[in-house]
Formats: structure tokens, C-alpha cells, sequence
């Protein structure tokens, strides 16, 4: 599925059902793919991470709370080998992985045919009345979701920014469809997007060059920039009763937490860890944040937390997307009861990701380094044409500015540009007049006057043109105008007078 017909189901769901219009104020990201980056081992890291978050959270459900070194007890001791199985978080993400591969495209009503078949995925609890409004009640895929802000529709969301990291035109249209299958609510479309943008920022990010918090800020400027204007509500959250929506959480909360390096246990104390995107959103990015190259840091602060499945899931593919597999410790990653499927599973979505050329870097190189051709030749012609307007070799001008608007068009749009052409113009049309050839002086004098319908001088100049072929009733319409459109041009009065005159008498 293109990005045209995708944007069609989006203006669809904008128009018809409410979805909020990304493309109003948020700006557009650049997402820029490096060639010096391993894409395949970045991609297998973001979802090994994300599943590592996800059997770690299940292995301490099954824990008791008095037992201690978590950490170890998971990857050196191996009790038990249930605790390397993962739960409905990543088996989401897995099934939209396998809908992308199997269909080569996104296909949001297979997703949610997907959803609805997996026994799995129904126990959690909004995935379940998705099923029972789409299933029982036969509505169609896109008005059976539920108005929720719980958090498993952003993690979930994560195989679109593992095959669009180059492209957050498509990215954004993918993670918002995806996400108004099972949550139709404005701020979990909206945080859906800010996660798919980090990830696919952190996939383009060389690791261990998060260095200051200066290299974090450019992250959150990003991710706020992504849904400006999108996610439009506000709610009542936090210890202090703070009225916020997610655009306040992620550009001005979280960028405080960032500056002032804030313990995550005081930010769970103000602000709440709860499922709610609203909380597990930004402080799953802040864990990240607090520190981005050591993967094990991460995991501790994660493991900190209770009460909330999802923060290390997010959390730690964040962090997996950053640093690539080979920079997971392969304790963890050996402990994965369904590693070797996730892995070939990321191995098709990075083929997968291929056939987006805007994911190729050297294809945005190649096409960089030609516009910077291609405007470097665009200010050479500019440059001469200028330089023979000084000189007064009009004609010569004439011939690079003519050169320059065909091969750029949208150059007529600039007034500076505009000014030179019609001096240019101007120029040329005078010393034919001077040559008393007035038939070509008028064309030229006409050229110029598409840069400027409104010009009084070059109006002027066209009535005179006209007063020499004793045209006198086409030079008095072209002078008038001029008058009324600069009634302080003396020039254009003269002429006007003089024209009159010559009428009174031939009458």
C-alpha cells in the first residue's frame, strides 16, 4: 500500500471519524539514514529490546517482592525457564510484523482480522472489546476501537518505525492507522507516533552517541515537532492536579526531568507510572534517557518499577534500537525462549525496509549531493545573469535568466530573482527603443511585465512603446493604469497629460 492510498484511508478517518489531522501543525521530521549503520542489527535490537522488557516484566510478576538481585537471578541463575516467555506485548508486536512481511505493505484491515484471531491477544482488555465490537457486532475494522489511553497500542506500533526510519511521512500515516484500530483516542494516536518517531530516530543514531543532554533535547524538539497540534485534549494528572495533554508532557515535563536529572522514583511519585500514556510514555522515555549507552542501567531502573508491564518493554526497545543487538548482553538475549523466530522475523522486516527508498542512505546521498549540484548550477546561471544586467549586455542576461526559470521554475516566485529579470528586461526593451525598434521593444517590455502585473515603470514603458507605433488609445489604457496604481509616479503623470493632448488635437 502506497503512501497516496494510505493518506486517503487517513483523510478518511479524519473526515468521517474524528481521527486528529497530523498534517494541520505538526512540521515535518527529516529522518536521515546513515550509511555507516548497521540497519539489520539495529532493527533485530529494537525488538530483542523490546522483548527482553517483556520477559523481564514477566519473570518479576511471577517473583515475589522480597526477592532481590533480579537481574542475576534471570541471566545467570535460570531457574526457571518460564520466566524467558514473553506475554501479549510481544506477541503484538510479532503479529504486526508477520501482517507487514506476509502482505509486503501495511493492511490495516488484515491487522485487525489478525487481532481479532489471535486467543492470545485477547486477553488484554482492550484488544477484547476491539474483538467483540469488530466480530460480534460486525462493525467495520476502523469504528470498533475504543476510546482508551492505555499504553498497548504505542509499543505495538513498533515494526512501523523498524521499516520507515528514513520516511516519517509514511511512518506517522502507519503508526496513526494502527493505532485507531483498537484505541480510538486522539492522545494514544499521538503517542503511538512520538514512540515511532523515537524509535526510527534512534535507529538513524550511531550508538553511543547520546553523549549530553544538549544530543536528548534534539530527540525531544523531534518527537514534540511530530505532534504539534495533534493531540488537541487535556487531562488533570499528577499529584499536584497539572492539566496537561501529551504535547505539554513530552516538550515541556519531560524536558524539565532531562535538565534537572531528576530520580525516576520522584518522577513516579509527582507524575504517576500507570499504563496510561499520559505517565508511561514520557517516563519510559526519561529511564532511556538517564542512561542511553548502558543497556543494563536501563534494565535495573525498569525492573524498579511495579505495577506497569509496559515501561520496560518500551523502554528497553528504545534502548535496543539505539545500541543494536550486538551491544545487548547476550545473557539476556540467550534467555529469549522465542529469539531465533524474533530474529529471522527482523531479518525480513529489514528486507522489508529495503524496498522504501527514502531508508537507502546512499540513494539520499546520490539524490543530496544532486540537488547541491543542481542549485550550485541554478546560482552560477543567477550570478552571470546578474553580473550582465551590471554591465548592460541585457541580452546576454535575458538568455541565463530564461535558462535559469526553465530549469526552475518556481524561481518566479522569488522577488529577488523577479526584480533582476524585469531589470533585465527593462534593459533590453530601452536600447530598442533607442534602435527605434518598437514591435520588439513592446515583446520585451511585455516579458517583463508577467514578473510584475502591477509595475508602473514598466507600464510606462509600454505606453511609450505604444505612443511610437501612434497607437494612442492602447498607450493612454497602459499609462492610466500605471497612474492608478502609483498616483505619486510623476513620470506616469507626464505621460498621461501628453497622451491627452495628442488625443485633443487629432480630434
Amino acid at each position: 500500500m502506497d503512501v497516496g492510498l494510505l493518506g486517503e484511508i487517513y483523510t478518511f478517518l479524519v473526515e468521517s471519524m474524528g481521527m486528529p489531522n497530523l498534517n494541520i501543525h505538526a512540521e515535518n521530521i527529516n529522518l536521515t539514514p546513515l550509511p555507516n549503520i548497521d540497519y539489520r542489527d539495529k532493527i533485530s535490537g529494537a525488538i530483542i529490546g523490546l522483548s527482553v522488557g517483556d520477559v523481564f516484566d514477566n519473570m518479576w510478576e511471577k517473583q515475589k517482592l522480597k526477592e532481590t538481585g533480579h537481574i542475576t537471578y534471570f541471566s545467570k541463575d535460570g531457574r526457571s525457564t518460564d520466566f524467558s516467555r514473553g506475554t501479549e506485548q510481544t506477541e503484538a508486536v510479532i503479529l504486526f510484523a508477520e501482517s507487514l512481511i506476509i502482505n509486503q505493505c501495511f493492511n490495516p484491515e488484515d491487522l485487525a482480522n489478525r487481532f481479532v484471531r489471535n486467543p492470545i491477544l485477547t486477553r488484554d482488555k482492550i484488544i477484547k472489546q476491539f474483538a467483540a465490537n469488530y466480530g460480534r457486532d460486525k462493525a467495520e475494522w476502523y469504528n470498533s476501537g475504543v476510546a482508551s489511553l492505555e499504553n498497548s497500542c504505542v509499543f505495538r506500533c513498533m515494526p512501523a518505525a523498524l521499516i520507515n526510519y528514513g520516511d516519517s511521512v509514511m511512518l506517522r500515516l502507519i503508526a496513526s492507522i494502527q493505532t485507531v484500530i483498537t484505541h480510538a483516542e486522539e492522545t494514544a494516536i499521538a503517542a503511538s507516533v512520538v514512540f515511532s518517531i523515537a524509535i526510527a530516530y534512534l535507529l538513524n543514531t550511531p550508538a553511543f552517541s547520546l553523549q549530553s543532554k544538549g544530543d536528548l533535547k534534539v530527540l525531544i524538539d523531534i518527537m514534540s515537532r511530530s505532534i504539534k497540534g495533534a493531540a488537541t485534549k487535556v487531562y488533570v494528572t499528577g499529584k499536584n492536579n497539572d492539566v496537561v495533554n501529551l504535547y505539554i508532557m513530552i516538550n515541556r515535563v519531560l524536558r524539565e526531568w532531562v535538565k534537572e536529572g531528576l530520580p525516576v522514583q520522584q518522577i513516579i511519585e509527582q507524575w504517576g507510572s500507570s499504563s496510561n500514556v499520559l505517565e508511561s510514555v514520557p517516563l519510559s522515555l526519561y529511564i532511556f534517557f538517564k542512561s542511553p549507552n548502558d543497556y543494563e542501567k536501563v534494565l535495573k531502573e525498569c525492573l524498579d518499577i511495579r505495577g506497569n508491564y509496559a515501561i520496560a518493554t518500551m523502554a528497553l526497545a528504545l534502548s535496543g534500537a539505539y545500541l543494536g543487538l550486538n551491544n545487548i548482553p547476550k545473557t539476556y538475549v540467550n534467555k529469549i525462549e522465542s529469539g531465533k523466530e524474533i530474529l529471522v522475523l527482523s531479518d525480513r522486516l529489514f528486507e522489508l525496509s529495503l524496498k522504501n527508498r527514502n531508508n537507502n542512505p546512499y540513494r539520499r546521498l546520490r539524490n543530496r549531493i544532486e540537488v547541491e549540484r543542481s542549485q550550485d548550477e541554478l546560482d552560477k546561471l543567477l550570478w552571470l545573469a546578474i553580473k550582465h544586467n551590471k554591465t548592460e549586455e541585457y541580452e546576454v542576461a535575458i538568455k541565463y535568466f530564461e535558462d535559469l526559470v526553465a530549469r526552475s521554475p518556481e524561481l518566479k516566485k522569488n522577488e529577488r530573482v523577479r526584480l533582476h529579470i524585469i531589470e533585465s528586461y527593462e534593459g533590453r526593451g530601452n536600447k530598442l527603443l533607442g534602435e527605434e525598434k518598437y514591435e520588439e521593444a513592446l515583446r520585451c517590455f511585455k516579458k517583463a511585465l508577467v514578473y510584475d502585473l502591477n509595475h508602473p515603470v514598466i507600464l510606462c514603458d509600454i505606453a511609450i512603446a505604444y505612443l511610437n507605433t501612434d497607437n494612442l488609445d492602447k498607450a493612454e489604457r497602459y499609462v492610466r493604469r500605471a497612474v492608478e496604481i502609483a498616483p505619486e509616479y510623476e513620470i506616469g503623470r507626464r505621460i498621461l497629460e501628453g497622451i491627452k493632448n495628442l488625443q485633443r488635437r487629432n480630434r
